[in-house]
């Protein structure tokens, strides 16, 4: 579950993000776009109507007062945004990339309640990744999932899957309860195995499927 406010609207704690040129910043504002790094809002703060995310990547976290941070949730294109329960937002929303958010207006209280259990189902799945899952579970885990959300166009078919990663090493950390280092270490040892494939850290090719899917499932020794 996501809270966003509207695009129009002023971003809140830009001083540590750099201002685009100002062409760009124009272009932006009047396509509804948000550039990546932009913090839309902060938990705490009142909550907002309902939007579509259409394009992007947006990251849902919670922090302790110590600054430590727990992403609770990757929001992707065509997932509705700003199902707020009480009136206060409870959690902090970034753009890891440029999004593009639509107002939303349902036509049907079905909608809401469809967008309602997705939340409710993604929120078990990371529960059960948190309490139970091992390292390399967990990671196989977000890989299959983001490669699902987020796969690029492909010209001819292909037994592999080919999708951004818009979340740094840091980001998956904070995402699956794991230590920067930790996290990329997995990443290469899946390298090395012949699973997946990167010549940059954004973009990943996912070779073996089922050996993934086993991994992330538990039914293969890790």
């Amino acid at each position: 579950m996501l809270y966003v406010v509207p695009v129009s609207a002023t971003p809140i704690s830009q001083s540590s993000i750099p201002a685009p040129h100002p062409s760009k910043a124009r272009f932006l504002k009047e396509h509804g776009f948000v550039a990546p790094g932009t913090v839309l809002f902060h938990q705490g703060q009142p909550s907002a109507p309902q939007f579509k995310l259409s394009q992007g990547c947006i990251a849902l976290s919670q922090t302790l007062a110590d600054g430590r941070r727990q992403i609770v949730d990757i929001v992707g294109p065509g997932e509705l945004v700003g199902l707020a329960h009480g009136d206060k937002n409870r959690m902090t929303a970034e753009t890891l990339s440029y999004c593009h958010i639509e107002h939303y207006h349902a036509d049907g209280i079905g909608k809401i309640y469809s967008a309602i259990g997705e939340a409710m189902m993604r929120i078990e799945a990371h529960t059960m990744l948190l309490g139970r899952k091992t390292v390399p579970e967990r990671v196989a885990s977000a890989i299959l999932d983001l490669s699902e959300r987020f796969a690029r166009p492909q010209r001819l078919r292909s037994e592999v899957r080919v999708f951004n990663l818009y979340l740094g090493r840091g980001d998956l950390a904070d995402w699956l309860g794991l230590s920067l280092e930790t996290v990329s270490r997995c990443f290469t040892r899946f390298k090395r195995a012949g699973l997946i494939d990167f010549e940059e850290p954004e973009i990943v090719t996912v070779l073996d499927l089922p050996a993934l899917q086993a991994i992330a499932d538990g039914a293969m020794p890790t």
